[in-house]
């Protein structure tokens, strides 16, 4: 099953043909900027949404926000050739 995003863009370029505003060949930056203007994210999550159902003691501290410095994907770094 495709993502939300990709059906989202089907259906404008469907709707798009359907207007005549794209023929095939356009290319796709033009379905993708018009579907870009029109695309509400949904968050997902778990339970009801209701945040009143939150534990009322705040005594615990939450834990620290990572920052972007911290943690993520280490990148490998290229090496020279060795030079004779």
């Amino acid at each position: 099953m495709a993502n939300r995003w990709l059906s989202h863009v089907k259906a404008t370029m469907k709707r798009m043909k359907k207007n005549g505003s794209y023929k095939k060949g356009d290319g796709l930056k033009k379905v993708i900027m018009e579907a870009k203007k029109n695309y509400k994210k949904k968050h997902g999550g778990g339970g009801s949404g209701s945040e009143e159902e939150a534990p009322a003691s705040s005594a615990t501290p939450a834990t620290p926000a990572v920052t972007e410095t911290e943690g993520g994907r280490r990148r490998r770094t290229r090496r020279r050739r060795h030079r004779r």
